[in-house]
């Protein structure tokens, strides 16, 4: 979340992976266009989340390999303004089911990380 707050605080965006066991997903959070949820929007910090670890949980490596090809794809689309980046969306993959899926993400008026820095 530190990450996220500093993002917004400097108004760059930041492009998001995570994998755990056979599942994974990527977004970017880009506060420039003005409906775009930051992170804590979708993840909010006071959210109580089950305390997970690959370590105990595990993780399938290819799947850590798709996450990050992913997320530099993002990247370069960002700093070359090419392609249609992930903001305000979340891709979601299923390793097992070799399925992806994507979900529009909302702002959240509330958003105690975004909100009061709001354009």
């Amino acid at each position: 979340h530190a990450l996220n707050a500093a993002c917004v605080r400097h108004r760059k965006p930041l492009v998001s992976g995570a994998a755990i066991r056979f599942d994974g997903q990527v977004s970017v959070y880009d506060l420039r266009p003005a409906d775009s949820p930051c992170y804590a929007c979708v993840f909010p910090p006071t959210q109580v989340v089950e305390d997970v670890a690959c370590a105990t949980l595990g993780v399938l490596a290819p799947l850590v390999g798709l996450v990050g090809s992913l997320q530099a794809a993002e990247a370069i689309k960002l700093l070359c303004g090419i392609g249609q980046p992930l903001v305000g969306r979340l891709l979601m993959i299923d390793s097992l089911g070799a399925e992806f899926t994507t979900v529009r993400l909302r702002r959240q008026a509330d958003c105690a990380v975004c909100s009061a820095s709001a354009p």
